[in-house]
């Protein structure tokens, strides 16, 4: 028994290891001068609005069908529940301990994309899932991933929701003394000025201009409560929202599903060449948007040190992101998938549950801070507490472990 824990443990930390070493390839390139902050901006951007949805719609598009929708449901309530919980633990945080409003986020929102996704990659190298996938490792990879999407779908949601709301930006400018962040604006203005600079034809982007124009005035005539709900709507909309809704529209549309993902010589059609090249730029998105996350991580790495960030603040989110949800995700899936059938029968499903709360912050949380408009050293501190979170990283091996005995636990008990 302990061989075998050891075994699983080195396993997952090796895997654990390989997501760090992806990070730190981009520190690397940041460090260097290979990679600029303006190319990683715009690479980082390309990976979320169109290498995610395409992956999105080739993995669970292919995974889900009429026979398994259950399946996905439980892993969107369980998503809704841990972003409550820790949107209050961080708030009672924030208010008990005095600590800047950008905690709460911190504590709410989770990398529920590129970090899990790579790590179950990583994972299957290591054989360590064979014990719960029930013989065909790579399929229950795949199943494991469209949870994880599925999750992730939620988490960007919920952020670009709620995440401008969580800030107290005159609380998080008082240690900043009021200082404007002038290079940002300048930034801002430049990168305005190439955005508006079309490659169009001007009568198409005439036309363009005409129609937006119209729309505009269309919406102003619309009565102030219809203009809140249509623009609190509109926030929620975005690439991986559409990709999400287009997979799950192929899933239960079965000839649509056939057409994308059944052998060419079985009707799939569209298989060797559409779904392929959808597939082929979506499984771009895991390992690149992480090595994006280590040349945004680079810059906090040469701040100046008053950049640090409160000691309280780093022990609350570690404890959050990485202790509490580990003790209180674990044993509930656990007790639920023993006690009863509201989890369905997929291991794969189980475990991938008790590692959705799990890890380190969202890397959208340096977006969050630049759209609330806070100072530049609360937003130097939101950097270095991302770095030192993902440096800690491999410690969720722990978890990864700890969820692989659990399910495995159910399994003996259900006698499978």
């Amino acid at each position: 028994m302990s061989s075998a824990i050891a075994a699983s443990s080195l396993g997952a930390f090796q895997a654990a290891l390989s997501v760090l070493l992806t990070l730190g390839y981009g520190v690397f390139a940041a460090r260097y001068g290979i990679i600029n902050s303006g190319t990683a901006k715009d690479v980082s951007q390309l990976c979320v609005k169109m290498f995610l949805p395409a992956l999105l719609i080739t993995n669970v598009g292919k995974q889900i069908d009429r026979e398994n929708i259950t399946n996905y449901v439980p892993i969107f309530v369980w998503s809704l529940v841990y972003h409550v919980m820790s949107l209050a633990i961080g708030k009672t945080a924030e208010k008990t301990l005095g600590l800047p409003s950008w905690v709460a986020a911190a504590c709410t929102f989770n990398n529920s994309t590129s970090l899990p996704l790579l790590l179950t990659k990583s994972l299957t190298a290591t054989g360590i899932l064979g014990s719960i996938a029930g013989g065909d490792v790579e399929k229950a990879v795949e199943r494991a991933q469209s949870y994880f999407l599925l999750n992730s779908m939620v988490s960007n949601a919920a952020t670009f929701a709620v995440g401008p709301k969580l800030f107290d930006v005159e609380k998080d400018r008082e240690e900043d003394g009021d200082e404007e962040d002038e290079s940002d604006e300048e930034d801002d203005q430049e990168e305005e000025a190439d955005e508006n600079t079309s490659l169009l034809p001007k009568p198409i982007t005439t036309r363009i201009s005409s129609v937006e124009s119209s729309a505009e005035n269309q919406f102003h005539r619309l009565p102030h409560p219809v203009q809140s709900v249509l623009s609190y709507v509109g926030s929620l909309v975005n690439p991986t929202l559409c990709g999400a809704i287009i997979s799950i529209i192929v899933g239960l549309t079965p000839p649509l599903q056939k057409a994308l993902f059944a052998p060419t010589q079985e009707g799939g059609w569209l298989n060797a060449w559409f779904t392929s090249s959808l597939k082929n730029i979506g499984e771009l998105f895991t390992s690149l948007q992480m090595f994006v996350v280590g040349t945004k991580l680079s810059d906090s790495l040469t701040s100046k040190k008053s950049a640090n960030p409160p000691k309280k603040a780093l022990a609350v989110i570690f404890m959050v992101r990485f202790v509490f949800w580990a003790l209180v995700s674990i044993p509930t899936i656990y007790m639920l998938a023993v006690k009863t059938n509201l989890l369905g029968d997929d291991p794969m499903l189980w475990w991938a549950m008790m590692l959705q709360p799990i890890g380190p912050p969202a890397m959208i949380l340096s977006s969050l801070v630049e759209v609330a408009g806070v100072g530049q050293t609360a937003k130097m501190k939101v950097a270095r507490t991302l770095t030192y979170a993902y440096i800690i990283t491999p410690i969720i091996f722990a978890a990864v472990v700890g969820a692989l005995k659990a399910c495995e636990a159910v399994l003996d008990k259900r006698g499978q």
